[in-house]
């Protein structure tokens, strides 16, 4: 049971209902928890998706960070919503079962430090060794992106569980078949 209420579309005033609209996202809980501060919900929304378009990832990568944030954290709500776009995007479920047993090493060099830096983003612990295996591999303008598109996750993580958002559907799991 959410904390707060779980705003339906018709609930937000009528210069936001757009946010909520079967061409955006829907009436998923994550926005229907954020509706109860509509400018919130639209800032939110502008902000992940500048992260998605300019983060320097490819989307199948952006998507890849996503699920080890996710996993890292033990979000399922956000492992859950990222299961179908994350699919769409180029991610197989072999891909997610790698993330979902944190067998990162079995995954391309270039994205497994991605992986490997956004985890160790999210644990407050990215150390210079990582840094510079990023480095490596990513730009200055990268490696800026990948930072803030894992604290956006990671913000985003710590607001579903402190408000207690509920998943839609089953939880598909952290080895999905």
């Amino acid at each position: 049971m959410a904390r707060v209420d779980l705003k339906n579309q018709k609930d937000l005033p009528e210069e936001y209902q757009y946010l909520m609209g079967k061409d955006v996202l829907g009436e998923r809980n994550i926005f229907r928890t954020m509706g109860n501060n509509p400018p919130i919900l639209k800032s939110y929304m502008l902000y992940g998706s500048t992260l998605w378009k300019e983060c320097g990832l490819s989307a199948k990568d952006r998507e890849l960070v996503i699920f080890a944030v996710a996993r890292e954290l033990n979000s399922e709500y956000e492992w859950q919503q990222h299961y179908d776009i994350g699919q769409k995007a180029g991610v197989s479920i072999e891909e997610m079962r790698i993330i979902g047993e944190n067998r990162l090493e079995l995954l391309d060099d270039k994205i497994s430090v991605v992986l490997e830096y956004a985890q160790a983003f999210v644990r407050g612990k990215v150390t210079n060794e990582i840094h510079q295996r990023l480095r490596e591999k990513y730009n200055d303008k990268e490696i800026v992106g990948i930072a803030m598109l894992a604290s956006h996750y990671l913000a985003t993580a710590q607001m579903l569980f402190a408000l207690e958002v509920p998943l839609e559907d089953e939880f598909v799991g952290w080895n999905p078949e």
